[in-house]
């Protein structure tokens, strides 16, 4: 297995690939990495693709709960978070075995430079859903994009509130994702929404 110190993306592969397959870094920043107590590559794959599979699961039962909701289905809605929850921890022990959680600054610098990399993808994304007509999608893209780059700040920040041992409290927009530091907006700067829909994060 190649660990990019890069983007922190680990790549399963017999020899080193020529660039991280995430990040385009150069081989140089490829470096091995071992699984201590874990053999061979076709359990490491596996347990990469049940950590695509679990997150999924989680994320997808999560929107079905919000679904039951709408329709005042309070019971099926908390079954599938229940189940997205149990999701949520298959998911977690699979990544841990994998070796993909580190110390909390070595994640933050990986969830910052991962943010930076999606949000990049995302003026493709839009430029595409609009060539085809899809301007409702473009707009869901867009709202992704703006997050995305936010994301990033605030990674680097919490870096800055760790060393200073600052606490913050951080809102979400239930419309589109943004995410505030600090306080509860009037409305959202990203989409407009009013203040109502963020909720505070524990």
């Amino acid at each position: 297995m190649w660990k990019c110190s890069n983007c922190h993306h680990m790549e399963i592969a017999p020899e080193k690939p020529e660039h991280c397959p995430v990040c385009g870094a150069e081989a140089e920043k490829l470096l091995p990495h071992e699984v201590p107590g874990i053999k061979g590559t076709k359990t490491l794959k596996n347990l990469k693709t049940g950590f695509v599979a679990e997150s999924q699961a989680h994320q997808r039962n999560l929107a079905f709960a919000m679904k039951a909701e709408q329709e005042e289905l309070p019971q099926v809605a908390k079954l599938f978070r229940a189940v997205a929850e149990a999701e949520g921890v298959h998911a977690y022990h699979h990544l841990r075995l994998l070796g993909g959680i580190s110390d909390t600054q070595e994640n933050l610098e990986s969830a910052f430079e991962r943010e930076n990399l999606a949000s990049e993808s995302y003026p493709q994304f839009i430029k595409e859903a609009n060539e085809e007509g899809n301007t409702g999608v473009a707009r869901i893209f867009t709202y992704s994009r703006d997050v995305e780059a936010g994301h990033a700040k605030l990674y680097k920040k919490a870096l800055e509130h760790m060393i200073q041992e600052k606490e913050t409290d951080y809102y979400v927009c239930g419309v589109c994702g943004y995410v505030s530091d600090g306080e509860l907006p009037d409305e959202c700067p990203i989409c407009g929404a009013p203040g109502d829909k963020f909720r505070h994060v524990e």
